[in-house]
């Protein structure tokens, strides 16, 4: 286990090696290799992802084999997570493929370069600019057909906002979340490379199925991007956390993440 003063921030690598013992990951779930799924977006866009085998797909007319994990938190729901390496190199890409509804969502992310993530976020905080420096976009889809808005797409929605919620990674991993508002959450580490650290940072929150939903939360000190499948009903997690491998910022770390989790309180606001 890893230990740092709770004064210090630490980059993206270093909590991926911490987490490299993640023993709540879901396993690696095959059930895609071989298909070929369409995914037609709002803006007209349909893109190709041909799964070419449990552990490798191709994206479009792009002949770069990427890389990707597939995990299942329900039947018929999938998290396929990669950052490609040919076209668009570096861009963080992770579906929520909705086999039953067919329909899906895609999550688009980058890091900021070096010379923007040392930029004064008190300048950013002055001309009324979001604080965080990952732009991060999604879109939704409809799967094997045309775009159908009528389809039951996966949605923003309030659900999570005032609950506090425990996810324990490991035996030495333990953070906490609150989920705020409808743009910012807490997070606090109770147990592990970052103990003692806090922050609230922007956050998107999608309804995917009942008690289950899309988290995504943005950071602004450490760039970094986080995606996450959260199941209210098993009380589990499946995701992944994006940025930089360390400080110089010019090798980016993907890595997954699984947790098993404690719903400790929720709060009612009075509006």
């Amino acid at each position: 286990m890893m230990a740092v003063e709770s004064t210090n921030w630490i980059s993206v690598g270093e909590l991926a090696e911490s987490f490299a013992a993640d023993p709540n990951l879901l396993a690696r779930n095959g059930d895609l290799a071989g298909r070929r799924l369409d995914l037609s977006f709002e803006d007209g866009e349909v893109v190709t992802y041909d799964f070419v085998s449990p552990e490798h797909l191709r994206v479009g007319d792009d002949e770069t084999q990427e890389s990707y994990l597939a995990t299942s938190i329900r039947p018929g729901i999938y998290f396929v997570d990669f950052v490609r390496s040919g076209r668009d190199a570096g861009t963080s890409v992770s579906l929520v493929i909705d086999l039953d509804r067919g329909v899906a969502t895609a999550v688009i992310g980058r890091m900021p370069d070096a010379a923007a993530a040392h930029g004064d976020i008190l300048a950013r905080a002055q001309r009324r600019e979001e604080l965080t420096l990952v732009p991060t976009a999604f879109r939704a889809a409809t799967i094997g057909k045309p775009h159908d808005p009528a389809l039951p797409h996966h949605a923003p929605t309030g659900e999570l906002i005032g609950l506090r919620i425990q996810h324990r990674y490991s035996p030495h991993e333990l953070y906490e979340h609150i989920y705020l508002n409808e743009k910012r959450y807490a997070w606090h580490c109770v147990e592990g490379a970052e103990v003692g650290l806090a922050d609230t940072d922007r956050c998107h929150y999608y309804a995917i199925d009942k008690e289950l939903f899309l988290f995504v939360w943005r950071e602004k000190i450490v760039p970094t991007l986080g995606v996450c499948l959260i199941d209210l009903a098993a009380l589990k997690t499946t995701g992944k956390i994006f940025g930089y491998a360390d400080d110089t910022l010019t090798k980016l770390v993907n890595f997954p993440t699984g947790a098993r989790s404690t719903a400790l309180n929720r709060t009612r606001y009075v509006r």
